[in-house]
C-alpha cells in the first residue's frame, strides 16, 4: 500500500487536501515550488503548472494523476463528503480551502499525517543515514580548514560548499561560532575571526533526497582552559547518559529530564537553556521532540536529536549533538564523528 492509501485509510475524511511542502513531498517524493495533492477514495492528484509538469509526470505517473491546474479550480477533484485538510497553514490558504470544500464540512488531518511521518520508514533511514555522512565528512573538512584568520562566515561557507560537492543539499543555515559567541545557542554566524583558547561551535547538517541530518560538534582551537575542559566532559556525559537511556515508550518529556536532572545534581541546570532534542525527517525539526512538555511517547523508528548544552554568558558555550533511531530497548547512535574533546 502506498503513503497516499495509508494516509487515506486514517485520515477520517473523504477527500484531502495536502499543501504544506514538507507534506507534498512526503507523500509523493517530489518538491516543487508549485504543488498541491489532491486524494479521495479513487484517485490521487498531483497539481502544479506547466514549470513542472513534464517532469512531475514523468516522475509520478504511476502513482498520481498530474494535472496543470490551479487549487481554486479544483472543485471538480473533490467527491461528496468531509474535506481534509492540514491545519498548520496561512489564513489565506485556510479561506482558499474553505472556499474549495464548499458545503463540505471540513476535518484536521495534521496528526494523521504527523503520526505517518514520524515513524521512519527503512527508505527514509538511509536518505538521513546518507545525508549524516556527508556532514560527517563536512566537519572532517572543516577541522583541516580551521586557522589563524578565518572567520565564522568562512567557515561556514567551506562547510557547505563540502556538502554540496559531496551531493546534498544543506539542511539549514549552519551555525558556526568562535569564542565567547559560543555561548549563544543559536549564534548568528559573524565575521570575528578565531583565536587562540576559543572553542569553536558548528551545528551543522546535508539533506539528501530531502531528507535531513543534524549535528554539533564544539571543538579547541590552541590552548584551552580547564574549565571548558570540564564543562566539556560535562556535556558529554550527560548526553551518553541520554543515549544509553532513551527507547521506544519513555515520553518525550521524560527523555529531556534525563539530561536536565544530570545537570541539576551539578549545579549546572541553569546553562542548560534548550531542550534535549526534536525529531529530524524532512523538516529539520517535526515531530516528537526531547523537550520539558513533550506528552509524546517515542516510537520504533523515530529519529530524534539528543544534544544537551551548556551555555556561560559572556564565556563560552559546548553543545554535542547526534541524531538516535529510537529502538524497542535502547537507540542507534546514527552519528559516527568524534566526541572527544578534540584541540586543533
Amino acid at each position: 500500500m502506498n503513503i497516499c492509501a495509508r494516509l487515506y485509510d486514517i485520515a477520517e475524511a473523504d477527500n484531502l487536501i495536502i499543501t504544506l511542502p514538507s507534506n507534498t513531498l512526503y507523500l509523493s517524493g517530489y518538491s516543487s515550488t508549485n504543488c498541491q495533492i489532491i486524494i479521495n477514495k479513487d484517485r490521487a492528484y498531483f497539481l502544479t503548472d506547466m514549470r513542472y509538469y513534464s517532469e512531475a509526470r514523468d516522475r509520478l505517473g504511476a502513482h498520481f494523476e498530474v494535472i496543470c491546474k490551479d487549487l481554486a479550480d479544483a472543485k471538480d477533484l473533490l467527491n461528496d463528503g468531509t474535506v481534509g485538510f492540514e491545519a498548520d497553514i496561512s489564513y489565506r490558504q485556510y479561506r482558499q480551502l474553505q472556499e474549495l470544500a464548499g458545503d463540505r464540512k471540513s476535518v484536521d488531518v495534521t496528526d494523521k499525517i504527523s503520526s505517518l511521518r514520524d515513524i521512519k520508514t527503512q527508505e527514509e533511514i538511509d536518505c538521513i543515514v546518507k545525508a549524516q555522512k556527508v556532514t560527517e565528512i563536512a566537519f572532517e573538512e572543516a577541522l583541516k580548514f580551521i586557522k589563524n584568520g578565518i572567520s565564522e562566515i568562512e567557515l561556514s561557507a567551506y562547510i557547505e560548499y563540502i556538502m554540496h560537492k559531496n551531493g546534498c543539499e544543506t539542511a539549514f543555515d549552519s551555525i558556526v561560532a568562535f569564542g565567547k559567541h559560543t555561548a549563544n545557542p543559536h549564534a548568528h554566524k559573524s565575521r570575528s575571526t578565531i583565536a587562540d583558547g576559543d572553542f569553536v561551535t558548528m551545528d551543522i547538517g546535508a539533506k539528501y533526497n530531502g531528507y535531513c541530518s543534524d549535528m554539533t560538534r564544539t571543538v579547541g582551537y590552541g590552548q584551552i582552559g580547564t574549565k571548558q575542559a570540564e564543562i566539556y566532559n560535562e556535556v558529554l556525559n550527560a548526553q551518553n547518559l541520554a543515549l544509553k537511556s532513551l527507547r521506544a515508550g519513555i515520553s518525550g518529556k521524560d527523555g529531556d529530564k534525563i539530561a536536565r536532572d544530570y545537570f541539576a545534581q551539578r549545579g549546572l541546570e541553569k546553562y542548560f537553556i534548550h531542550s534535549l532534542g526534536h525529531g529530524v525527517g524532512i523538516d529539520i525539526h517535526e515531530g516528537t521532540g526531547l523537550t520539558p512538555r513533550e506528552q509524546g511517547v517515542l516510537k520504533e523508528n523515530m529519529i530524534v536529536t539528543v544534544e544537551p548544552g551548556l551555555y556561560i554568558d559572556g564565556e563560552f558555550g559546548v553543545r554535542i549533538e547526534d541524531m538516535a533511531l529510537i529502538k524497542e530497548g535502547s537507540v542507534i547512535d546514527l552519528t559516527n564523528a568524534d566526541k572527544q574533546l578534540i584541540i586543533l
